[in-house]
C-alpha cells in the first residue's frame, strides 16, 4: 500500500502584509510512502533532488520522527519518494512545504490524525515562518497570527477565498537567497511612521479583496519594512519591484511584490500574463540575470493525503 501526500508551494509577505499573510500556489512537493522497515530511505526528484539528504537526516523524516518521539510512538521506517516543483531558497515557502509533508508522514504512517491546530503548533518548532506553512496545510489566502501560550505557540490562522480573475505570474531568477541571512538585513527598529504605513497597507489588502477594489491593489502591496532593503541584496529585483509603481505602463496589471525573503519575485494580473511576464525577465536580463517565469494558481485546497492499495 502507498500513501500519497500533495503539499503545495507558497507566497508570503504580500508585500505590506509582513509575516501576516500568504497564499498557497499550484507549485507541489508530491511524497509517495511505502512502510518498510530499517529507518528512512529517500529518493528524490525534481527542484534540488542532488542537494537534499537521502536517509534519516532529510528534513522530512527529521520532522516524522520528532513527532513520533514527542507522542511517544515508534516509525519503523519508510521509503519517501520525493517529487518537488518548488524551487529551493527561492521564497516559495519549500521549506515549510516539507515540514508539513513530515507531520503528514508521521500521520500516514502512525495511524494518527492531528487537528491542524496541532500540526501548525508542531510545525512551529522546525520554522516561525507561520504564513508559509498555514497555506501549504489549509491552501487559499491565509492570515496567520502566532500566540503565545506560556511555553507552547500557537498559530491562530483564517482561510479566505482568493478572486478567481486576480492570475499570478512568478518571476524566478537563477540565484537563492537565504531566508536567515535575508532576515538580517532588515534593520532592528523602524519608525512609527513606517510602521503605521504597513499596518494601513496590510488592512486594505483585506479590504480591498473582500469589496472587489482591484484599484487598490498596487497601494496595498506598498512596503516600508522589508522589500527595499532585500531588494538590494539581488541584482534586478528593485527593478522589477518598481513595476508596483508603474502599473498604469502594463495593461491588465494589478501590483508587484517580493514573494517571502526572494528571490522570486510575484505579479498579481487580470489579464495580460505574457506580457507582464516577459517584462520581469526583461529587467531582470538588463542585469544579467536568467529568470523563469511561470504562470501559477492558487491553490485553494491546500495539503492532500491520498491512500491507494
Amino acid at each position: 500500500m502507498a500513501i500519497n501526500i500533495v503539499i503545495p508551494a507558497s507566497t508570503s509577505n504580500l508585500g505590506a502584509s509582513f509575516d501576516a499573510c500568504g497564499l498557497a500556489l499550484s507549485l507541489y512537493l508530491k511524497v509517495t510512502v511505502e512502510p518498510k522497515l530499517g529507518g528512512f530511505e529517500i529518493v528524490p526528484s525534481g527542484e534540488g533532488a542532488d542537494r537534499v539528504p537521502r536517509d534519516d537526516s532529510n528534513l522530512i523524516a527529521r520532522v516524522a520522527q520528532y513527532l513520533a518521539e514527542s507522542r511517544g510512538t515508534k516509525l519503523d521506517g519508510a521509503r519517501l519518494s520525493v517529487r518537488n516543483e518548488i524551487p529551493l531558497a527561492r521564497g516559495l515557502g519549500s521549506s515549510s512545504a516539507a515540514i508539513i509533508a513530515g507531520i503528514s508522514v508521521y500521520e500516514t504512517l502512525s495511524g494518527e490524525q492531528l487537528t491542524d491546530e496541532e500540526t501548525l503548533r508542531y510545525a512551529l518548532q522546525f520554522e516561525e515562518h507561520g504564513d508559509n506553512l498555514a497555506p501549504s496545510l489549509v491552501g487559499g489566502l491565509v492570515v496567520a497570527c502566532i500566540v503565545e501560550n506560556g511555553p507552547v505557540r500557537d498559530l491562530k490562522t483564517i482561510k479566505r477565498s482568493w478572486p478567481e480573475r486576480i492570475k499570478l505570474v512568478l518571476a524566478i531568477p537563477d540565484y537563492e537567497m537565504n531566508t536567515h541571512e535575508m532576515r538580517n538585513a532588515l534593520p532592528s527598529q523602524v519608525s512609527l511612521t513606517d510602521a503605521v504605513f504597513n499596518v494601513q497597507r496590510a488592512a486594505l489588502l483585506q479590504a480591498a479583496i473582500t469589496e472587489d477594489r482591484l484599484d487598490l491593489f498596487s497601494e496595498a502591496l506598498r512596503d516600508r519594512l522589508h522589500q527595499t532593503s532585500r531588494a538590494e541584496h539581488g541584482a534586478g529585483l528593485a527593478q522589477v519591484l518598481r513595476m508596483n509603481d508603474e502599473t498604469f505602463k502594463h495593461p491588465g496589471l494589478l501590483g508587484v511584490a517580493m514573494s517571502g525573503a526572494g528571490s522570486t519575485m510575484i505579479a498579481f494580473a487580470t489579464d495580460h500574463l505574457a506580457e507582464i511576464g516577459a517584462s520581469m525577465y526583461e529587467r531582470f536580463r538588463s542585469h544579467n540575470v536568467n529568470a523563469r517565469i511561470l504562470e501559477v494558481e492558487v491553490d485553494n485546497r491546500g495539503r492532500d493525503i491520498d491512500i491507494s492499495s
